[in-house]
């Protein structure tokens, strides 16, 4: 029987300049690090934000978690959803990154205005089909 993992979608606002060397240098990190805490996810950024997708086992999602809001490449970390899930949206992808779109930034704004409620898993499969396409179009 295949235990369940968490899957966690945090928002953040990225800090002042930060540049794409600060994004490869989080790329690297997540590619080193996460395996060893059985971590996959997509990391999206842009229009002076993040959104990112941890997912994994809950211990290793949850310490990652931890990490992710005493670093100072960002600020003002906030869950806007998580659950459990029998399988992974990004199987055997240590951490992905794509430069959010005009319109993507639209819907994170969106989940990120209603993250007190209780986010529908509509909106949050919604965009993370959004995102999977995007991936699986990279060359």
């Amino acid at each position: 029987m295949n235990t369940p993992i968490l899957r966690l979608l945090y928002i953040s606002d990225a800090a002042e300049g930060l540049d794409e060397e600060a994004i490869t240098a989080i790329l690297k990190s997540a590619e080193k690090n996460n395996p060893t805490l059985g971590l996959t996810g997509i990391l999206v950024f842009g229009g002076g934000v993040f959104a990112q997708v941890l997912e994994g086992p809950e211990r290793g999602v949850l310490e990652k978690y931890v990490q992710v809001m005493a670093d100072h490449r960002h600020r003002n970390c906030r869950i806007v959803y998580i659950t459990t899930a029998a399988g992974r949206l990004f199987e055997g992808v240590s951490m992905a990154a794509l430069q959010a779109l005009p319109m993507e930034l639209v819907h994170i704004a969106e989940l990120d205005a209603h993250r007190k409620e209780t986010v529908p898993n509509e909106a949050f499969a919604s965009l993370m089909n959004v995102f999977f396409s995007r991936l699986q179009a990279l060359p």
